[in-house]
């Protein structure tokens, strides 16, 4: 076979030369022969990395667990015997001039085999995974009707053609590696590129009609500080979560002793938010998790605790009745937030009894189910939230959570997924997205957020540091990124039919959970961020003045 030219490869549009560039495709590329026992992922980590001491397991689901893998200086050890099923490898990896994000060699969509043995090189194996990973994404978008711009056949000519020349020098590991680096580099652009046109041609070919939320938290409500803050939450939003957390740092406990309770602040916000014609949200009913659960709420049997799970869900969700008809029935449930350490089975229980006793208060309630952690990567390391000791069992990923409640027929509405900045790229959103579509439920992003990197204020004050690691995505963390980064995963969000609503956690820069993770300054002036979201909405028809007068 005559190698083709770079020149020669791109006049081609790379995926019509594909079918000749095979040997980089068709399988892993080893280093040495495959001798029985142990299998190696050697890495060549770029110069600006941190040193490289942690990997994952995750099975063809996507959902991790822990295994006996080790990371040494040979690289990624995977014991024999270490899954009893096929799987992915999965790190934390730094690709210059794209971003330090978790990655994922699965052998081109096969998955390893837990009989599979010998010696691969890592940088060539997410390189090739994510190659024919875009190849099949592509594939089937066309499929679709999507065509895509001269721009993304460019870059994924370029990954493609750069991952054959890195399996023709398998041989030399290092020069291997630098040329997969250089594809993936291509390939993770070409991913992303990918995913806007194609959300961009969705929302085009087809307007939304149907109500769709776009709101923020109100925790901070009680410290504004300017007249702007409110007029600037009003002016973008038409749907607001009001928290309810039992013992919270934030204010007055909102139930300091069981059955008592302080609804004076929340009653304050939920006032406004109906003077403002805002849907609100109520949430959570419950989250157990440590540090918002008092001991005598911790300290209760299976029991007990369903007993106050009826009684407390009858006395919130009765209080407010219509005025509050969506509430966020259990948050993070998923052997994250499980501070009881509840089997599988308990949890179900639990769960089926807040959500039949929240639609036997008001039947008009919209019931959501809350998760965080939607790659559960803290099943991996078998650690619950806060827990210094290992859980002792395998932990549930939010999207096996999910399916059990499903398949015991507890009854919800909503599903909801937490996305703040996730160490992942546009395209492994929207992988994730795909999985807990196929519940066929409807899913709102109830929490999500970016920082817009240290400010000189903030690193002056001791705030915040300048990052000591290489920069997350695309470049270092300010203003215009945050706004780039709230535009795109907003336009992949409004694209998909599934989704309803898209609330962002942090309004302004004050007592944020995401430090400078608001939207406005903490003098109430907008960021980047801010009026890149007003010209998203205004494109869309979705300003909340034009909702509510019609204009």
């Amino acid at each position: 076979m005559t190698p083709l030219s770079r020149r020669d490869f791109l006049r081609t549009g790379g995926l019509g030369a594909a079918a000749v560039l095979s040997g980089a495709f068709s399988g892993p590329g080893a280093l040495f022969a495959k001798p029985p026992g142990d299998l190696l992922f050697r890495p060549y980590p770029h110069p600006w990395m941190p040193e490289f001491t942690s990997a994952y397991l995750a099975d063809e689901r996507e959902d991790p667990f822990v295994s006996a893998l080790r990371v040494d200086r040979d690289g990624v050890v995977i014991p024999a015997g270490a899954s009893k099923s096929r799987f992915s490898v999965n790190a934390r990896w730094y690709v210059e001039g794209f971003g330090y994000l978790y990655l994922a060699a699965d052998n081109g969509g096969d998955y390893y085999a837990p009989e599979d043995s010998g010696r691969y090189n890592l940088n060539h194996e997410f390189a090739r995974s994510r190659v024919l990973r875009n190849r099949a994404v592509r594939r089937r978008y066309e499929q679709g009707g999507c065509r895509f711009s001269a721009e993304v056949t460019h870059l994924t000519a370029l990954s493609e053609e750069l991952l054959e020349d890195s399996h023709r020098k398998a041989a030399d590991g290092e020069a291997a590696a630098q040329l997969a680096d250089r594809s993936l580099y291509y390939a993770l652009h070409a991913g992303e590129r990918m995913e806007l046109e194609k959300a961009r041609h969705d929302i085009a070919r087809a307007a939304r009609s149907e109500p769709f939320w776009f709101g923020c938290e109100t925790r901070q409500f009680i410290w504004i500080k300017h007249e702007e803050f409110i007029q600037r939450f009003k002016e973008l939003f038409n749907f607001a979560t009001v928290t309810h957390y039992i013992w919270d740092s934030w204010y007055e406990h909102f139930e300091p002793e069981e059955g008592a309770y302080n609804w004076g602040v929340k009653e304050d916000i939920v006032r406004w938010l109906e003077e403002e014609q805002i849907t609100i949200q109520g949430r959570p009913l419950f989250w157990f998790h440590p540090i918002v659960t008092p001991d005598w709420l911790k300290n209760k049997n299976l029991d007990q605790l369903k007993r106050y799970v009826e009684k407390h869900t009858r006395d919130v969700v009765g209080h407010y009745g219509d005025r509050v008809r969506q509430w966020e029935v259990v948050n993070e449930y998923h052997d994250w937030a499980n501070i009881h350490n509840h089997t599988p089975e308990e949890t179900v229980e639990i769960v089926r009894l807040a959500c039949d006793t929240t639609r036997a208060v008001n039947p008009r309630v919209v019931r959501i189910l809350n998760n965080c952690a939607p790659w559960a990567e803290y099943a991996a390391w078998g650690h619950m939230a806060r827990q210094k000791e290992p859980a002792g069992r395998p932990l549930r990923s939010p999207h096996r959570f999910i399916q059990d409640l499903v398949e015991a027929g507890v009854e919800f509405d909503v599903l909801g997924i937490q996305v703040y900045f996730p160490h992942r790229d546009l395209s492994d959103i929207v992988r994730m997205l795909e999985r807990f579509e196929q519940f066929g439920k409807p899913i709102y992003i109830t929490e999500l957020g970016a920082t817009s990197g240290p400010s000189a204020e903030m690193v002056a004050s001791g705030k915040m540091t300048l990052p000591a690691e290489p920069y997350e995505w695309h470049r270092p963390w300010d203003e215009e990124l945050q706004a780039d980064w709230l535009e795109q995963v907003y336009t992949l969000y409004y694209s998909r039919p599934a989704i309803r609503a898209v609330n962002w956690y942090d309004f302004a820069d004050f007592r944020t959970h995401i430090l400078n993770g608001g939207l406005i300054r903490e003098d109430g002036s907008p960021k980047r961020s801010y009026t890149r979201l007003e010209t998203l909405l205004q494109s869309w028809n979705r300003r909340p003045h034009s909702e509510r007068t019609g204009q």
